[in-house]
């Protein structure tokens, strides 16, 4: 993996857990669940024309909670999702004593996932994501009031990593077959009433996934658990996680913690390009 110096002012490791878990916190509702149902096809169908303002915000419509199967959760959710085409987002996350908390707003395009958000905190900044192109504004960038556009294709750099990272297909295929799902109960968020999974992962099946280098095993703990909450049309509305990272050399390891909420499903978005003129391209990116 190639680490430029942008990558290092940014804080590489911060980037990638912030959008990485942030946008493809999706995923990780996804791509998880262990348990007997028969939500798939039923309640897909009810969400298509039911994922609007009212159902995200008051409820579930006339749906109702039914648990997924491991091998119901993938389809049902990628297709709920796909049918709502748009989200909204806030999610935090805090690493060595830093938060940082993203909000912004999502669709799924031609090309994959497209994203407008900004954050605050220990990495304040905003960004859009269209296409195989981020757009990135910060202080820390030293670009002033330009847009900074970095191409995510090159998948042997850090960004390329990054934009695989925010691919919900490509994130849920990791979490096809989970080691462990269990269904802890049923929970109310922000007014919507969802099923709440405890997910367990082998961090070996997700870098392989994510075509991510074997070596960042080491920064994985053994087992990867997340805390997902869906609704009855099988939308995600909530995920939080923590990881405890293993320390080089044996000292004591970091715990990052990163928890989200999902809203607005089937709401317009405006997401676009910056105009030319505010944007500026950085070699070695």
């Amino acid at each position: 993996m190639r680490v430029t110096p942008l990558a290092r002012r940014l804080g590489s490791a911060a980037l990638v857990l912030t959008l990485g878990t942030g946008l493809a916190a999706c995923s990780d509702d996804a791509g998880s669940s262990d348990s007997p149902s028969s939500a798939t096809d039923e309640s897909t169908d009810e969400s298509t024309d039911e994922s609007t303002d009212e159902s995200t915000d008051e409820g579930a419509g006339e749906a109702s909670l039914t648990e997924l199967s491991a091998e119901e959760f993938y389809p049902s959710v990628m297709e709920a999702m796909r049918e709502a085409e748009t989200f909204t987002f806030e999610t935090t996350s805090g690493t060595a004593g830093q938060t940082q908390t993203m909000a912004g707003e999502a669709r799924f395009g031609d090309d994959g996932m497209e994203m407008k958000a900004s954050s605050t905190g220990a990495q304040a900044m905003e960004m859009i994501l269209i296409g195989k192109a981020m757009y990135m504004k910060s202080k820390d960038l030293g670009t002033g009031d330009k847009w900074l556009k970095i191409d995510l294709s090159d998948p042997n750099s850090l960004f390329g990593m990054l934009g695989k990272a925010t691919d919900p297909e490509v994130m849920f295929k990791s979490m096809e077959a989970p080691k462990k799902l269990e269904l802890i109960g049923t929970e109310d968020v922000d007014g919507v009433e969802a099923n709440h999974y405890r997910i367990t992962l082998d961090p070996t099946q997700y870098l392989e996934a994510m075509e991510f280098p074997p070596a960042m095993a080491d920064m994985l703990p053994d087992e990867l658990v997340t805390e997902m909450w869906v609704d009855a049309d099988n939308l995600p509305r909530k995920f939080n996680q923590t990881i405890e990272i293993p320390a080089v050399g044996g000292g004591k390891p970091t715990t990052s913690t990163s928890e989200g909420t999902y809203a607005d499903f089937g709401t317009d978005v405006e997401i676009e390009e910056p105009p030319s003129s505010e944007v500026t391209e950085q070699p070695g990116v």
